[in-house]
């Protein structure tokens, strides 16, 4: 399925980038409502884990068991991201698609007390560093749509799935069958043009993970809930814009 999406992404890449040069444009400065967008960018995050395994195990990086039943626990973890993603304008909006590379390095767990899950718990270094492989659609509102200015804020939102890969541990995220996995993150997005067509932009993000699957037991289930704070920066590029002095 991610090959499938990776593949309609890169169409649309191919798609934006021959439309969008075709079309003639003033020299002018152009409204924000009427900018196209390739973006590139690079970014660091902080996440925090709520997950819950149930009739299940958690291993050490032998295989051996660290507890099993139904097992609850917390941990916070670094995160670093490339991301890549297109936008089209559609009136006052912009509609695109795109795509995460998100490398976690988890180094500690804490297993909750059932008693007194937020103050008790035992903490295990758990050392597992992987890679969630994102593809969503987002959605972008910028403010003052009709202005002509170098610097402009926006309003983003992605929604998509994500897959794990490079995973050392048994059981993290329970079997190779198809998970169920889904996130969500909302940000202000403020850019400066820098060159024509070219802007550089600073995000800031707030996303929201939710993913359930099978147990390497056949009876159980592994559940997290991840919640990452992170700050982006790269760049924007327009290329329906002609610049005059070229």
């Amino acid at each position: 399925l991610l090959k499938n999406a990776y593949r309609l992404l890169l169409c649309s890449f191919l798609i934006f980038s021959g439309t969008a040069s075709a079309q003639k444009w003033y020299s002018v400065p152009k409204k924000n409502n009427e900018k196209y967008f390739v973006h590139l960018a690079y970014g660091l995050g902080s996440a925090q884990w709520y997950s819950e395994l149930k009739q299940t195990s958690i291993y050490d990086t032998q295989g051996g068991t660290i507890q099993t039943g139904d097992i609850k626990f917390r941990a916070k973890n670094s995160s670093s991201f490339y991301d890549l993603g297109v936008l089209f304008p559609t009136g006052n909006y912009r509609f695109g698609l795109g795509m995460c590379f998100e490398k976690f390095f988890l180094t500690q767990i804490t297993l909750q007390n059932s008693v007194q899950q937020s103050n008790g718990g035992t903490g295990i270094i758990f050392d597992e560093s992987f890679r969630f492989d994102k593809i969503y659609m987002q959605f972008e509102v910028p403010f003052w749509p009709e202005a002509r200015s170098k610097y402009s804020l926006n309003a983003n939102m992605n929604l998509g799935f994500f897959s794990f890969n490079n995973v050392d541990r048994i059981n993290l995220f329970g079997s190779d069958a198809l998970a169920s996995s889904t996130f969500i993150n909302i940000s202000p997005i403020a850019d400066v043009t820098i060159f024509p067509g070219v802007s550089l932009f600073l995000r800031p993000a707030c996303e929201f993970k939710n993913f359930k699957n099978q147990a390497v037991d056949s009876y159980g289930q592994v559940n997290h809930r991840i919640v990452t704070y992170s700050i982006m920066i790269g760049l924007r590029y327009d290329p329906s814009v002609v610049d005059e002095l070229k």
